[in-house]
């Protein structure tokens, strides 16, 4: 089927009709058929409309992975609302800035969450009511209702009408210079975005994949949900990746493909060589980054290909190397046909073949990349200055036109398939009062990807690491907690102040840098 002009409902309208007892999705192993999500959300679309959502009215979800996540997004998308999937990592400011910025009016959250929205409901001015998985409990000044209440409703079409260039979710993107911006996508970006991905994958109706990717990142709605969607297969996914069970459920399952980020491939990777590896019943492993020299002994160890594909929110994929794609293992394969692609330099002219330089790009068909940032008019202008889209990465491309990845221009951190903003972790860290100033980087990690870094500045020389990274976890996400504080005595500065953090990022840990891994501290979540 074309992805062209379909919405999300209608799509899922006709899944429900040509396959009605299909499981769309198991989660936890527990199945959700096509008819059965069709039913659900039709009737969560007319509760969110009794609660006063409509058109641009937003829905936030704070939720681990399960079947009433499917309920509000396609309730959401059905009725024009807003759809705000959340990191349930998230917590005090982060997650303050984000209901606020999308200006939530109701969010769907796990009972064990709930706590965290109590602490920073006075901050989310529009927010009125709040669905809970679980024990209801109260949140002052706004009204609590348990979840169930979405499958109250009538489970009949609701009144008004959406359109394939909808604008009907918003994921927020990790910030540098500022708090985190949430991407404006429309129904016909979920939907062509699903398509590729499926496409690359190779993906037929009732095959199945398997992942262990949360729903509230891009990546995870992709390959659990709307790959599955536009094809007419089957997903499954787990709310936690567990190393030892993961080739269980693929065996279980008989999946085609298992959809996950490096780091988990990484420790599967690492576990002890087994005969029935090869018997795997996947032909393909979705993830990135993983090491270039480790490519053909993965896929010769499970007998699949390595699939990888380059983008990000905003736009996605815009690279791909697909499972019948001979391009170079490693790359980021090549250019997709819905987009145009170039490398430039500081000055925006074109690099040589094989020289560094930052990936721009612009859409060759209408919405298939993001509508710009919610609310934010002039960061959108800025990241589509010269009318190409700034992704703030540097690459290379080789004599076939591979793209290979070399790093990231700009300072956002990427930790096991989480985007840390350097902005927000250093807001967190300032903040403490024994602190003058604070610059985080990013440094390799064993597994792949980098562990997050900051340099203090103490105002107090009686502030120790570990009162500094108390301060810190209840303030924010535990991925994004720093493993190493260094104390120093200054930044590196240019002439106007800014941070030179290529020269933090330049040097090696010493013994005066501080590993909360070695020093034995935890992390609570």
């Amino acid at each position: 089927m074309s992805s062209a002009r379909w919405t999300l409902p209608e799509l899922l309208d006709r899944r429900a009709q040509e396959r009605p007892d299909q499981p769309f999705l198991y989660v936890d192993d527990v199945p959700l058929t096509y008819r059965a999500l069709q039913r659900r959300s039709l009737s969560a679309a007319n509760r969110l409309q009794a609660l006063g959502i409509g058109r641009g009215d937003a829905v936030a979800v704070l939720m681990e992975n399960c079947c009433e996540y499917l309920d509000v997004l396609f309730g959401v998308t059905r009725i024009g609302g807003l759809y705000v999937p959340v990191n349930t990592a998230f917590r005090g400011d982060f997650l303050a800035h984000q209901l606020r910025d999308a200006g939530a009016k109701v969010v769907v959250a796990d009972e064990s969450l709930l706590p965290r929205i109590a602490e920073v409901a006075g901050q989310v001015p529009e927010l009125r009511v709040v669905l809970v998985r679980g024990a209801v409990t109260a949140v002052p000044g706004v009204e609590v209702l348990p979840v169930q209440t979405l499958l109250d409703a009538p489970a009949e079409a609701p009144g008004g009408q959406v359109a394939w260039d909808d604008v009907c979710a918003l994921f927020y993107t990790s910030g540098t210079t500022g708090p985190s911006k949430g991407a404006a996508l429309t129904q016909h970006y979920l939907v062509s975005a699903g398509r590729a991905v499926a496409d690359a994958w190779d993906l037929q109706p009732h095959e199945t994949v398997y992942g262990a990717v949360p729903l509230f990142h891009f990546s995870g709605m992709l390959g659990a949900v709307l790959s599955a969607l536009v094809t007419g297969s089957t997903a499954v996914l787990d709310r936690w990746f567990s190393v030892s069970t993961a080739w269980d459920q693929v065996r279980r399952y008989n999946a085609v493909g298992f959809v996950g980020v490096g780091p988990m491939v990484m420790m599967l990777w690492g576990l002890p060589p087994d005969p029935a590896d090869a018997d795997l019943p996947i032909r393909f492993i979705s993830a990135a980054p993983i090491p270039t020299d480790l490519w053909p002994q993965i896929e010769q160890r499970y007998d699949c290909k390595v699939v990888t594909m380059y983008g990000m929110t905003e736009a996605f994929p815009i690279t791909v190397l697909g499972v019948r794609d001979d391009c170079a293992p490693g790359s980021a394969g090549l250019p997709t046909s819905s987009f145009e692609l170039r490398l430039v330099d500081d000055d925006e002219h074109d690099v040589a073949s094989g020289a560094v330089g930052e990936i721009v790009v612009r859409p060759r068909l209408p919405h298939v990349m993001f509508e710009g940032y919610h609310g934010r008019p002039e960061a959108t202008l800025a990241q589509l200055r010269n009318l190409w889209f700034h992704t703030g990465d540097l690459a290379r491309r080789d004599d076939a036109g591979n793209l290979w990845f070399v790093d990231r221009k700009k300072d956002a951190v990427r930790r096991r398939g989480e985007n840390i903003s350097s902005f927000e972790v250093e807001a967190v860290i300032t903040a403490h009062p024994q602190v003058e100033a604070a610059a985080m980087v990013g440094v390799p990690s064993p597994l792949g990807e980098q562990d997050v870094k900051v340099f203090v500045v103490r105002s107090d020389p009686a502030l120790t690491e570990e009162a500094l990274l108390d301060h810190a976890v209840e303030r924010m996400p535990y991925f994004a907690v720093p493993r190493y504080v260094e104390f120093v005595d200054d930044l590196p500065r240019n002439a106007t102040g800014r941070v030179l953090k290529y020269q933090l990022r330049e040097q090696p840990n010493t013994e005066a840098t501080w590993d909360r891994e070695a020093a034995g501290y935890r992390l609570r979540r």
